[in-house]
């Protein structure tokens, strides 16, 4: 089935927050809920409904750098999630592959970066398909890992 990504609306709201992460992984993201009242109050904040056909099955936000960010071009994917009962057929990949494409439009951009738990070798397996590659362990103690988008870089492969 085909993944799009959508904004998240009045529509969509109670869908996007009714979506549930399986046990062993709610303590990996932020609910929905406050993700989309995080972003309601920061304009750099982008929110996206995952679409399979017509049915929602997961979520995701990335930061949009300010104009005088001294990490200016690096935007970061805050939250990836799909729901629990439709993890495991491929919609993650498809929605990061689209994600990453919508941050590519933006003519800034020079990097991408994600964070996951350090020794989450399933996360690392899967971002480092996409090019990304792990630079260190930021403030919260989670692993950053980086994907360049400078012209002359391979920018992923899936």
């Amino acid at each position: 089935m085909k993944i799009t990504l959508r904004p998240v609306t009045k529509e969509n709201f109670d869908a996007i927050a009714c979506l549930n992460l399986l046990d062993h992984q709610r303590d990996y993201v932020a609910s929905n809920s406050y993700s989309i009242a995080e972003a309601s109050f920061n304009p750099f904040l982008t929110t996206r409904a995952v679409y399979a056909g017509e049915l929602p099955v997961g979520f995701m936000m990335y930061l949009n750098p300010e104009q005088d960010d001294e990490e200016a071009g690096a935007y970061g994917i805050w939250r990836f999630m799909i729901d629990s009962a439709h993890q495991g057929k491929g919609y993650g990949r498809q929605a990061l592959a689209a994600l990453l494409d919508e941050i590519r439009a933006n003519a800034d951009v020079r990097s991408i970066y994600i964070s996951y738990i350090p020794g989450n070798e399933l996360a690392k397996r899967f971002y480092a398909s996409f090019g990304f590659r792990e630079v260190g362990i930021d403030e919260e103690g989670e692993m950053v890992a980086v994907l360049s988008c400078q012209s002359n870089d391979s920018v992923f492969a899936n």
